[in-house]
C-alpha cells in the first residue's frame, strides 16, 4: 500500500530525530527506514508488525512509528504500539520508541501512549514528536 505524503514526512521526522538527537554519526548506518527513498527496510518485529524506523546495534533498540491524524488511535495502531513495547522489553532501559504525527494530535497521542504504558505496565521510554519541532517524553 502506498503511504501518504504526510506519513512519509512523519517517517522522515523520526529518521532525522534519531540522526540529530539520539545517535552519533557512526551509528547512522544501522538505521533502517521504510521509505520509498531508502533501500533498507526495517525487519518485522513481535506479532509480525514492521515499524517505519528501526535501529538495533549492541544493546540498544529504537523503534519508530509514524501516524497520521486518522490513524494513530485505531485498534490496529494500538496493537502495533503494544507489539513494539513487547519487542523493546528485553532491552530494558536501552530501548526507546519514537512516535511522530501532526501537532494537532501530539497531546492526544502522548496521552494514549501514557495510558497504554500504565495499563500494561510498559516501561520503555517513548518520545512523541511533531512537525513543529516539539518533542515530549512520555
Amino acid at each position: 500500500m502506498a503511504e501518504s505524503s504526510k506519513h512519509i514526512e512523519y517517517v522522515e521526522l523520526i529518521y532525522n530525530f534519531l540522526r540529530k538527537d539520539m545517535l552519533p554519526e557512526s551509528e547512522h548506518i544501522y538505521v533502517a527506514v521504510d521509505s520509498p527513498f531508502k533501500e533498507d527496510c526495517p525487519p518485522h518485529v513481535c506479532n509480525n508488525f514492521r515499524p517505519d524506523v528501526y535501529y538495533c546495534h549492541g544493546d540498544k533498540l529504537i523503534i519508530g512509528e509514524a501516524k497520521t491524524d486518522d490513524d494513530y488511535y485505531r485498534p490496529h495502531s494500538i496493537e502495533q504500539y503494544c507489539s513494539y513495547f513487547e519487542e523493546c522489553a528485553p532491552y530494558g532501559a536501552d530501548s526507546i520508541i519514537v512516535l511522530s504525527g501532526s501537532w494537532r494530535i501530539s497531546a492526544s497521542f502522548a496521552n494514549l501512549i501514557r495510558n497504554l504504558k500504565r495499563e500494561h505496565n510498559f516501561s520503555t521510554k517513548v518520545f512523541v514528536i511533531n512537525e513543529m519541532g516539539c518533542c515530549k517524553e512520555v
